[in-house]
């Protein structure tokens, strides 16, 4: 036994153990009976473990809140069983994963890959709860499905042995089977009506009488083509006209302040609207059942105002899938002599299953070039456009072998189709690209947009910065300029302002464009072409975007994962080749270019051939949930909400539900349907009295939350409880509108993560798995654990899995590799956060009786860094002296500090400057100089307070949003390993900007789990900016200049910790003046740049030897021994051995908010306070031992050792408890002065 969670029991809600959780099992109060006996029983399935379990229960009378996790299992149980008569084989995970949703009673969004049998869930739940008198309605898109749907439900009512009145009409219903059916709905005749979502739109007043139970949409996308169809599907589930004209005045209001940012005047009102109207909405919720709504999707892009009524009237968004998920092989050839030829024998090679793309400046005619060469060849090919959609159909039963099209964004071919059982392959007959005339007097503001991208790489200075301001500009009014272009009256101010700005901007290209030097510059970049076509200068760019969408209909996400796919480029343009290498690796980390003939193709087209045939055997149900489960129902839980959107984002728009207040993002991977939810950091603490109660003397039993029994200590942990409106935090219950540090408010609200536990206990039990994926380190695995232990009664499996970066890649890894929760890591933190506990409040409670103030504390380890502030402040006192700072007649400076305290300091700087000084011993000497590691914890935060002037604790908090948008790697780290993956984003980086001869690879430390503090993609400051400036990269929290600043110092460190070693000139001389004399030295020339090239070393003159003639001495009175910086305290705290790199800024700021130490405003410097000096005096005398720097330490060492394995944490602990029995009860107060 570990611990004991208070209102945890899965029955009664009280206190229970973290083994009988384990066993799924109530607390002992409730059970008492052996854990071996709960342990046998576990051998058997899951229900009837808990069915045992509820019939032990009832024997003791003890049966309360534990019938209800059994009955949940018993009606899946059951769905799965009349399921299974109705299918003839079992249910797919997902499909359990739904049916689960719907058991809880909540709408919700289906958003899956094709073959996961999302309209055959659909019916059998329509069925389910028509057996049990409830009326439901089946709307899908066409008349063939409505056919479909009843033939389904007809088969499935036989094979089950129900009578279902099941409803169908559709366009070819005729005569008196139509009137049939009207009678039958105008009374209500039926359990099931199905059909098409354009039935609704026409028929709905013969509908709107009726209130249905369940309303399952096939296919929402279809419903969504009227948006009236949302106001008429929720009246059918019982809300009335004016619900739903309040839940639109709440989206208004909402989508009003989010476009104002709340700052403008009417901010107080639109709240208002918001408030009220989401009470009115929950108070008709209450008194009115309405029925559940579910939608199922498998593109799914709604917009518009009326589907946010989703979310606000039934708790769920509507997703959409990823379109830039991919694996695909992305190969090249080089230049040929002809397109077509080399086309034909890369079809011949891979067969049928393709797609052929044309650049769009070659068009269809080239389009149908290709096509007639291809059919010379033998190979069935055919052009494919709007007009011969028949030429898709042909495509599909493999009549037609490889389709031919333009590689336009907006095309059919790169767009429009969805076939990952049929497409293998992608063939670019040239590089896609766009061209386009450089004249602009008639250019779109697309054509604008993107020759001022395409300047901007060749601009400098106040003309690059105009550039990009107007590129954001653009970016941002892109979707209005396309109409306002086309309209010319009535225009509001606003949009008078964003035409005008696009006639500035067209200008000001046109105005660069008439220059020679930047059309020279044009000529010479890289990654572009300029033609002259018909005497007429066009530039032709790289289409990115295109490639990525037409190539990745290679591979889809199917039931079973992301299908394999090649996309091979036929280059006809070398520049315009390496633009797209480049722009494609800015777009999509997982693109890696590879030479054709540098692959083993025929392996490549193994792999897929296999993809394409699991794909068929899906579609075709020749595989079952028991041969092969493909999909896997997940629920995966993180630490911030900030971290959950990002990673939702990698798999397209997620759908959304509201569980108990908590958003849950949910998504589809391939293999895992996956629902995401943050847990907001720690859920659990020790338990505390309120601060008005005095904990009573349980020394023989408790000890501050720990309880004390036979020389073993078991904390107790509950909720943690905080403050909205301040962010106080406490574990002892209160009520919802007192902070304990506010007082009592009606507008402050008490947030307990105790209604987060109750959304995730909901959401595990929806699932098969549930993955706990916290920061990876001992404190995130402590909360994991912690999440862990308390859903062990509702959830099937519970693993861990661990990243050190949020992206896709590092993501999908991730969730390949579950591992268990790391015991000894739990043990580890356990010890730290009793310690902390013990030793805080033993020698807070002694500092309160001595200074008779209660708002002091003590730590271990805040107390010895502490003294470190008091004992550099008092060197600093002692060390003040005469410096002189002489400026040499060549501007070179030299600092004499080593000149006797006794000479009168101005006569001495009048005598140096007549008489000059005597440069001595002059040499030169060649140096090669490494660079430096890159960050590490430590490193990163001394460095943001020497250069960026941040505090420790801001500078982690920026980190730390760095680090959940997917910027870059774990920010708390002491390792400085870089991986395979940091040397590939340094190597594409430095090859590109510097040649790939200044990349060192260098991996600083040896192979360990934790990596060094790195960007994830080779994106430079500016590049990044230029990319979220562009809609490329969409960062899902705005970036602060604070951000950008500590961007851009981790990414210059850490390439320059991958770049050659520089090769320099160091001078060393002696300066002399009298008697007195200082060696001096630096650096005066770089013959080898290297790493200089991005951390640039600062050089100094050279100098000659003989007398040299002085034009300032200036003499100050400064400290020998300077004050402690954030950063500097932090850097000694890592070499004395003292915290860690999660606790770093957490001391410093403790201090600072106890009045301890401040910080000067200007110089960033710490200094003690006269409080903070009498309480480290006080603790010293009286506990120097306890908390003294080697005692620290060694403790430090300690909890190293257990998080190894190699020492018993129940050992440390009684060592530490002995350690506060010695302590003296009571402290005498102060004297008074």
């Amino acid at each position: 036994m570990k611990a004991i969670f208070e209102n945890a029991c899965p029955n009664c809600g009280g206190p229970i153990d973290d083994e009988r959780l384990m066993l799924s099992a109530p607390c002992r109060n409730c059970l008492d009976i052996p854990d071996e006996q709960l342990k046998q029983l576990m051998s058997s399935n899951l229900l009837d473990y808990r069915k045992k379990i509820v019939e032990l229960l009832e024997q003791k009378g003890t049966l309360q809140k534990y019938a209800e996790v059994e009955l949940f299992e018993r009606e899946v149980a059951d769905f799965k069983e009349t399921a299974k008569k109705a299918l003839g084989v079992d249910l797919w995970d997902a499909q359990v994963n739904w049916a689960c949703k719907a058991l809880s009673g909540k709408s919700f969004a289906i958003t899956a890959p094709t073959g996961l049998g999302k309209t055959t869930f659909g019916l059998l739940y329509a069925l389910r709860m028509a057996m049990r008198g409830k009326k439901c309605y089946v709307m899908v898109p066409t008349s063939v499905l409505v056919e479909q749907a009843r033939k389904k439900l007809d088969d499935y009512s036989a094979k089950i042995g129900v009578n279902v009145r099941i409803l169908c009409y559709h366009a070819g219903i005729k005569g008196e089977e139509r009137e049939a059916i009207w009678k039958a709905i105008e009374s209500g005749d039926f359990d099931i009506l199905v059909t098409t979502s354009q039935f609704l739109a026409r028929y709905f007043e013969k509908l709107k009488g009726i209130r249905f139970d369940l309303v399952f949409v096939d296919d929402v996308d279809a419903l969504l083509k009227a948006s009236k169809n949302i106001e008429r599907v929720l009246q059918l589930l019982g809300f009335t006209p004016k619900i739903i004209e309040t839940a639109l005045d709440v989206i208004r209001a909402k989508r009003w302040l989010t476009a104002r940012a709340g700052k403008e005047e009417g901010s107080e009102v639109q709240l208002k609207i918001i408030r009220e109207g989401q009470e009115e909405i929950e108070r008709f919720k209450r008194e009115n059942k309405v029925g559940m709504l579910i939608v199922s999707t498998a593109t799914g892009k709604p917009r518009g105002l009326r589907v946010k009524l989703f979310r606000e009237l039934l708790g769920f968004e509507v997703g959409s899938k990823a379109e830039q998920i991919r694996n695909v092989a992305d190969l090249y050839v080089p230049q040929v002599a002809d397109l077509k030829i080399m086309v034909a024998e890369l079809v011949q090679r891979l067969g049928g299953g393709g797609l052929i793309y044309v650049p769009m400046d070659m068009g269809i005619d080239y389009a149908e070039h290709v096509a007639g060469y291809l059919r010379e060849c033998g190979i069935r090919a055919e052009v494919f456009y709007s007009k011969e959609k028949k030429r898709l159909e042909d495509f599909v039963n493999g009549e037609i072998e490889v389709l031919v099209g333009v590689a336009n964004y907006y095309g059919l071919l790169v767009r429009g189709i969805d076939l990952p059982q049929r497409i293998r392959y992608a063939i670019f007959a040239g590089v896609p690209r766009i061209r386009f005339s450089l004249a602009v007097e008639e250019a779109s503001p697309m054509r604008v947009l993107q020759l001022l991208i395409e300047l901007r790489e060749v601009l400098e200075g106040d003309e690059k910065k105009k550039a990009e301001a107007m590129i954001a500009r653009l970016s941002r009014d892109m979707d209005v300029l396309q109409v306002l272009i086309k309209k010319v009256e009535g225009l509001t101010s606003r949009q008078k302002l964003v035409l005008r700005r696009f006639e500035e901007a067209k200008e000001f290209v046109s105005s660069l464009l008439r220059r020679s030097d930047v059309r020279r510059k044009l000529e010479e970049n890289p990654y572009v072409s300029i033609k002259e076509i018909e005497g007429k200068l066009y530039i032709v760019i790289p289409d990115a975007p295109t490639y990525i969408q037409a190539s990745g209909r290679t591979s889809r996400v199917f039931a079973g994962g992301i299908s394999k796919g090649i996309s091979i480029v036929i280059v006809d343009d070398e520049k315009v080749f390496s633009g797209l290498v480049r722009k494609t690796k800015w777009m999509s980390e997982e693109i890696e270019w590879r030479k054709l003939s540098e692959v083993d193709l025929d392996k490549l087209v193994k792999e897929v051939n296999k993809d394409r045939k699991l794909i068929s055997d899906i579609l075709a149900g020749k595989i079952s949930a028991k041969t092969l489960e493909l999909v896997k129902s997940a629920l995966l839980i993180v630490e911030s909400p900030n971290k959950a959107k990002t990673i939702a984002s990698f798999f397209g728009r997620p759908a959304k539900r509201i569980i108990n207040g908590i958003r849950t993002y949910e998504v589809s991977t391939g293999k895992y349907v996956l629902s995401i939810v943050a847990s907001g950091g720690h859920v659990y603490d020790l338990v505390t009295p309120p601060p008005n109660e005095r904990e009573e003397d349980k020394s023989a039993k408790e000890l501050h939350g720990v309880l004390v029994e036979d020389n073993k200590f078991i904390p107790r942990y509950t909720s943690i409880k905080r403050c909205r409106k301040c962010g106080e935090q406490f574990t002892y219950p209160i009520d919802k509108h007192v902070c304990p540090k506010m007082g009592s408010k009606e507008t402050i609200e008490i947030e307990d993560a105790a209604e987060r536990i109750k959304s995730f206990k909901e959401l595990a039990r929806e699932v098969s798995l549930v993955l706990i994926g916290t920061d990876p380190d001992v404190e995130g695995e402590k909360i994991g654990w912690d999440v862990g232990v308390v859903l062990r009664p509702y959830a099937k499996e519970i693993k861990r899995i661990e990243f050190h970066e949020i992206t896709r890649r590092a993501i999908l890894k991730a969730l390949e590799q579950p591992r268990e929760i790391d015991e000894k890591m739990v043990e580890a933190q356990i010890v730290r956060r009793i310690e902390d506990r013990w030793i805080g409040f033993e020698l807070s409670k002694r500092l309160w009786q001595y200074f008779n103030n209660n708002r002091l504390s003590a730590g271990r380890v805040q107390t010895p860094v502490l003294g470190w502030v008091i004992e550099r402040a008092e060197e600093w006192n002692r060390s003040w002296r005469w410096v002189y700072i002489v400026t040499l007649e060549n501007g070179v400076k030299i600092v004499l500090d080593n000149i006797p305290q006794d000479i009168d300091h101005n006569e001495f700087s009048r005598k140096i400057f007549n008489q000059g000084l005597v440069i001595e011993n002059l040499e030169f000497s060649e140096e090669v100089i490494n660079p430096p590691p890159p960050y590490t914890t430590d490193t990163m935060l001394r460095d943001a307070s020497a250069k960026l002037r941040l505090s420790a604790t801001e500078t982690m908090k920026i980190a730390q949003d760095l680090f959940e948008l997917g910027f870059i790697t774990y920010h708390r780290t002491d390792s400085t390993r870089v991986s395979d993956a940091g040397m590939n984003v340094a190597k594409t980086y430095i090859s590109e900007a510097f040649g790939e001869q200044l990349f060192k690879a260098r991996s600083w430390m040896m192979e360990g789990a934790h990596e060094c503090i790195r960007p994830t993609r080779p994106l430079n400051t500016s590049r990044l900016l230029e990319l979220i400036r562009e809609g490329v990269i969409r960062p899902i929290k705005r970036l602060t200049s604070d951000h950008i600043r500590l961007y851009d110092m981790i990414f210059t460190r850490f390439i320059a910790s991958q770049m050659a070693p520089a090769k320099v000139v160091k001078q060393k001389f002696t300066a002399r003046v009298d008697s007195f004399s200082k060696e001096v030295e630096g650096y005066v020339d770089v013959v080898e740049e290297g790493y200089t090239k991005v951390m640039p070393l600062r050089l100094t003159k050279r100098v000659k030897e003989g007398m040299v003639s002085v034009i300032n001495v200036t003499p100050i009175r400064k400290p020998d021994v300077k004050l402690f910086t954030q950063g500097e305290l932090v850097q000694l705290m890592k070499e004395r051995g003292i915290g860690r790199p999660s606790t770093y800024a957490k001391i410093i700021d403790v201090l600072r908010r106890r009045g301890y130490i401040i910080e000067s405003k200007y110089r960033k410097e710490l200094l003690p306070t006269k409080i903070g000096r009498r309480v480290y005096d006080f603790l010293k005398k009286m506990f120097g031992d306890m908390v003294s720097e080697e005692r620290t330490r060694i403790v430090e060492e300690k909890m190293d050792l257990i998080e190894r394995g190699e020492l018993d944490y129940q050992r440390v602990l009684s060592e530490f408890y002995e350690e506060i029995k010695q302590l003296p009860p009571e402290i005498e107060a102060m004297p008074m002065a």
